[in-house]
């Protein structure tokens, strides 16, 4: 297989090449819609989505078309359980149980194309001197490729293609319409009726997950961080149903904390690829001493973000437990 490329296609005239990045598109939920309907388009969506993505991960190893891929996918696990407990059937959990399986394959490649482009840099820059980072980067190049190397296998695979097929199919033929009299009413109400108390399901959990921030201990930021994904992503499936200013402003706070909390999850983050990048074959004594350098400056860096962004997190989260949801 070609080297990844590491690059992402910046020409706008290419829109045709079936290789370039794909973003999610708005959904097109309408008030008239039942039910059924919006989890159906909604599971397409995500489905295109993740669809539109594979030749730029398979074919041109693109940074953003990875990111694009594991978005979708992560949409799409929730997306199986943003519509009401009449769509968690064990054949649509058991989908979703795959969905989130595909998404952690891939998710060694995208956490070291975050390192080497996002967490790395500002440290060698704020050094001034790269020569010391040298080690690092040759084992985090090698890192990079081969966890590369893994999730191209895995979106390759027949196991992702029969995936891809068995959710559209899910999709078009309804298998959550049983004989249950109640269901079926259920699943035909009209979207609007229903959208307000599935998303306080999701803001219910995320407020629960709020109440241990204070502490900024990694574990809870990051269960709070994962809360909030699944409010954001359900709240954009719904958000077509509601005035779309507040739903906006809504979403952008949501994505702000998330940034915040990301910095906090940075720091394990990085952690836990230092500890990949220097366990191994040990260099010569010299070499050893630059490496474990190296490591420990970006370690105590993003530690020292992370407190940073600790306060601004908090202050964050407690303006958005106080804010008025756009479906109230």
């Amino acid at each position: 297989m070609d080297a990844p490329r590491y690059a992402t296609i910046r020409n706008p005239s290419r829109v045709h090449d079936l290789r370039l990045p794909v973003n999610a598109r708005p959904l097109r939920i309408s008030k008239g819609m039942s039910v059924e309907d919006a989890f159906r388009v909604t599971l397409l969506e995500c489905l295109a989505h993740v669809a539109a993505n594979v030749a730029s991960v398979t074919r041109a190893r693109e940074i953003e078309g990875l990111h694009q891929l594991r978005v979708g996918l992560r949409r799409l696990a929730v997306a199986f359980s943003a519509f009401g407990e009449e769509f968690r059937t064990p054949a649509q959990r058991e989908l979703q149980v795959r969905t989130k399986a595909f998404s952690e394959a891939i998710a060694p490649a995208r956490d070291l194309d975050v390192f080497a482009d996002e967490l790395l840099p500002p440290v060698v820059k704020g050094m001034g001197d790269d020569s010391a980072f040298a080690l690092l980067r040759e084992r985090l190049v090698r890192a990079r490729e081969d966890a590369w190397e893994r999730a191209v296998e895995s979106v390759s695979s027949v196991e992702f293609a029969v995936l891809l097929d068995d959710v559209a199919v899910a999709a078009q033929s309804r298998p959550w319409a049983g004989d249950d009299l109640r269901s079926r009413i259920a699943v035909r109400a009209p979207v609007k009726s229903v959208a307000a108390r599935l998303l306080d399901e999701y803001l219910i959990k995320a407020r629960k997950r709020g109440r241990q921030i204070k502490g900024l201990e990694q574990r809870d930021c990051h269960r709070l961080r994962i809360s909030l994904k699944k409010l954001r992503y359900a709240a954009e499936f719904y958000g077509p149903l509601f005035r779309k200013k507040r739903v906006k402003s809504y979403i952008n706070s949501i994505k702000k904390l998330q940034d915040l909390l990301g910095a906090l999850n940075d720091a394990g983050q990085v952690r836990a690829i230092l500890s990949q990048l220097t366990c191994g074959d040990m260099p010569g004594a010299h070499a050893q001493a630059d490496l474990f350098f190296a490591s420990g400056l970006v370690n105590g860096w993003h530690c020292a973000r992370a407190t940073r962004m600790g306060k601004s997190a908090i202050k964050n989260w407690d303006k958005l437990r106080r804010t008025e949801p756009f479906w109230t």
